[in-house]
């Protein structure tokens, strides 16, 4: 009996121990990988272009307004998309937005968000489904209730049925829109485009897989270089987008690099000269970002192009917080890049899903001095982001970073 149980123990300890050298060597294995999002400015005139261009419904519609910055005394003008929070009475906008489904074949294996996807607590569903029923596009309680359709109050505040990013819009101009029953508001008339099938012949020599760990852990890279001009013209115009609506391109684990897959892994939001705005969107249900996953990366991209749709809206400069390093001169009013891979928390939705849209920063955040009252005031709770992570607004870079409160 003493020899049987000493035979036990060893082989549980063998167990053990092939489990772990197992388990290391796939730790190893796994690639250091960067999430995070570029912003490529609109090149086609001047505020008033915009305006016009706006007002003669030649593109989606947008408003703009002047802010003088408590931070460093400078007027700054932003353009936005839909009305001006600060225009009386209140008022909702709808602006149309094409999501166009992209199949992407890479290296012998396929993309495809309109597959059946059981990983990444997809519940076999499709992403292009699963997009649809997100937050993003489904409107959600933020009442802090439980169960499904139900979301964390926004810093304290019931700001009732709405979509995610809408949420946020009100939620930062909280004070100027008259409160949380304010009709203001950003409203999507969303339509589906015919799936974009990208077969191989074209993706060769401009993809990559970036990596391949088995089952779900596997992501797929295309050339920003190449692909950029390719979404915005080809594919763009095969799924008859144009400049009255926001397009986003769906894909399904597939990130961009630059020239070389070691600059993996970013998604980004333009415009072009002619008001095309737009942005290439991964559903990401690999498991390789962490925190970054199934709809983060729709709520960093979504509500970066709502608060700076042309990606011209200057503030005082910050920096050397979230996925930023240094001080970006010009900086700009990017409610994302700020709190990259720091997510709202979790939001379960009647489809089952339970999903991870990013924390997005205020507009106060980036034009308020230390302890301007009104400022402060101004977003849900007195705080300068969604669930409050910034309490205080972002310090002048240099040194850059945020106030605590």
């Amino acid at each position: 009996m003493k020899r049987k149980t000493i035979l036990i123990l060893c082989l549980a300890t063998a167990a053990l121990t092939a489990t772990t050298v197992k388990l290391r060597a796939q730790a190893a294995a796994k690639p250091h990988l960067r999430a995070y999002s570029i912003a490529i400015p609109w090149k086609g005139g001047t505020t008033d272009d915009a305006m016009a261009a706006s007002k003669a419904s030649t593109t989606i519609p947008m408003a703009s307004f002047n802010v003088v910055a408590s931070k460093d005394g400078i007027t700054y003008t932003d353009v936005i998309v839909g009305k001006s929070p600060f225009a009386t009475p209140p008022t909702k906008a709808h602006v149309k937005v094409l999501v166009v489904p992209v199949k992407l074949h890479i290296a012998g294996h396929v993309f495809n968000p309109i597959a059946p996807n059981s990983c990444g607590g997809s519940l076999g569903h499709t992403d292009l489904a699963n997009f649809l029923s997100s937050p993003i596009f489904s409107p959600v309680s933020f009442d802090g209730g439980s169960g499904a359709g139900h979301a964390a109050l926004v810093n304290g505040v019931n700001m009732g049925a709405r979509t995610y990013n809408n949420t946020h819009r009100r939620a930062e101009f909280l004070t100027a829109i008259g409160g949380p029953a304010s009709v203001y508001g950003t409203h999507y008339d969303v339509t589906i485009a015919p799936t974009q099938n990208i077969l191989q012949a074209t993706t060769v020599g401009h993809s990559a897989i970036i990596f391949d760990g088995g089952g779900c852990a596997l992501l797929g890279g295309i050339d920003f270089n190449f692909f950029d001009n390719y979404l915005s013209t080809t594919v763009l115009s095969a799924a008859g987008g144009d400049p009255t609506s926001f397009v986003i391109f769906l894909m399904r684990d597939v990130w961009f690099y630059q020239g070389n897959t070691s600059t993996c892994c970013f998604v980004y939001h333009s415009a072009l000269p002619n008001f095309q705005t737009y942005s290439p969107l991964v559903y990401d249900t690999t498991g390789l970002f962490g925190s970054i996953t199934d709809v983060s990366v729709a709520a960093h991209e979504v509500g970066e192009w709502l608060d700076d749709p042309l990606v011209n809206n200057l503030t005082p400069l910050w920096g050397n917080i979230g996925q930023v390093t240094g001080c970006p001169n010009p900086s700009v009013w990017e409610v994302g890049d700020a709190l990259t891979g720091t997510n709202f928390p979790p939001i379960l939705m009647p489809n089952g899903v339970t999903y991870h849209p990013q924390e997005t920063v205020f507009w106060s955040w980036f034009y308020s001095k230390d302890h301007d009252a009104v400022f402060q005031n101004e977003g849900a709770g007195g705080k300068f982001s969604m669930n409050g992570t910034f309490a205080g607004p972002s310090k002048v870079c240099p040194p850059g970073g945020t106030f605590p409160n």
